[in-house]
C-alpha cells in the first residue's frame, strides 16, 4: 500500500468527478442510499451501481465517501471487504463506504479507469484520490480512515452519513468448509505447494467436487505467482509475444487482478497460434482457470465459446 498523508487527498492530480457522475446517471434517476426494506439492521455500506453512483458521489460534499472496487475472485478480497464493512459500521457515519463489484458493474469500473483490484478510493467534495491498491489489513484501513476524516474536518465537512436499513436475515452465516480448513491454513501461511497437495488428497476421494477443484487451482495459481512481480510478468509477455510460458504467466496476473476476460483471451490466442504440447498446455491451463473462476461466470461462458472456435 502506498503511504498516504492528509495532503494527498487534495493533491493537484486529483480527478474531478463531475463528468464521471454525469456518465453514471442523472440525479433524478439515481437511487441514493435509501432503505432497502423494513428490516432493523443498519449499515453505512452501499452497493454501488451505475444507477446510484451519481447520487452517492454527491454525498461527498457532506462527508467522505470511500469507494471499494473489488471482485470476489481476487485472493484476500472477500476478507478485506469484511474488514472494511465492519470498521465502517463501527464508525457509524464518519464516512460512507461504496462497495463496487467490478464483475457486476464492468462499465462503472471502466469509467473509473480501474486497472487492478482490490482498489480503495476516497471522494471528498467531488475530488477523487486513490488510497490503496491491493489488499489491506484492518490496521492499515484504520490509519487510512483516520487521515481521511482529519482531512474532511480540516475542509469544514462535519456532516455524518445516514445509515441504510437492510432486511435482517434469520439464516446463520455459512461457516468455512470443514474439508478445506487445513488447506486454507497452508494458503494463509504462504505454503502454496503444500496447499495444492492437501487439495489433491481431498480430490482423490472426491475427484469431481467443483469447490475442491476451484480451491486447488486457486492455490496453484498463487504458487505460480508467489514472489513474482506482476508488472514484470506483463512486460515480459509484451516483449515476448511468442513465449508461451510468458503468456501463461501474464494471464495468471490478469485473472488474479480481476481481469479474467483479458487472461482468458490471452491464452486463447496462444491456443490459436501454437501446436502439439504447447497448445495442449495452454488449453489445460485455461480449463484450470475456468474452474477456479467458476463455470457460471459470464466471462467463462464467453471464453468457452472462443476456445471451441480456436480448437475446431
Amino acid at each position: 500500500m502506498d503511504d498516504m498523508s492528509s495532503d494527498s487527498i487534495h493533491r493537484h492530480d486529483a480527478v474531478d468527478l463531475s463528468g464521471l457522475a454525469a456518465a453514471a446517471g442523472s440525479p433524478d434517476s439515481a437511487a441514493g442510499p435509501a432503505p432497502a426494506g423494513s428490516g432493523t439492521t443498519k449499515t453505512w455500506v452501499v452497493e454501488g451501481t451505475e444507477k446510484n453512483f451519481n447520487s452517492l458521489l454527491q454525498k461527498s460534499v457532506q462527508y467522505p465517501v470511500l469507494v471499494e472496487l473489488t471482485t470476489p475472485k481476487a485472493h484476500g478480497a472477500q476478507q478485506m471487504s469484511s474488514i472494511l464493512r465492519r470498521v465502517t459500521d463501527e464508525a457509524a457515519g464518519k464516512w460512507l463506504l461504496v462497495h463496487i463489484d467490478i464483475d457486476a458493474q464492468p462499465r462503472l469500473a471502466q469509467t473509473l479507469g480501474v486497472k487492478a483490484v482490490p482498489m480503495l478510493i476516497a471522494v471528498i467534495g467531488g475530488q477523487l484520490a486513490p488510497l490503496a491498491q491491493g489488499t489491506i489489513d484492518e490496521q492499515q484501513f484504520r490509519q487510512i480512515t483516520d487521515q481521511v476524516t482529519q482531512a474532511a474536518t480540516a475542509a469544514g465537512m462535519v456532516g455524518r452519513a445516514e445509515p441504510v436499513t437492510v432486511e435482517a436475515s434469520n439464516d446463520k452465516p455459512a461457516g468455512p468448509d470443514p474439508r478445506t480448513v487445513e488447506a486454507e491454513k497452508l494458503l494463509d501461511a504462504g505454503k502454496f505447494d503444500e496447499a495444492v497437495a492437501a487439495y489433491d488428497a481431498l480430490l482423490a476421494k472426491e475427484p469431481n467436487d467443483a469447490v475442491l477443484i476451484a480451491g486447488r487451482n486457486g492455490a496453484a495459481l498463487l504458487g505460480r505467482l508467489d514472489g513474482k512481480d506482476p508488472a514484470t510478468l506483463l512486460t515480459a509477455a509484451q516483449q515476448h509475444p511468442h513465449d508461451v510460458q510468458a503468456q501463461l504467466a501474464a494471464a495468471d496476473v490478469e485473472v488474479m487482478g480481476g481481469r479474467a476476460a483479458d487472461g482468458f483471451n490471452r491464452i486463447i490466442q496462444v491456443v490459436r497460434t501454437t501446436q502439439d504440447e504447447e497448445r495442449e498446455a495452454a488449453r489445460i491451463r485455461l480449463l484450470e482457470l475456468f474452474a477456479m473462476v467458476g463455470q457460471s461466470d459470464p466471462d467463462v461462458a464467453a471464453a468457452r465459446r472462443s476456445l471451441a472456435a480456436a480448437l475446431f
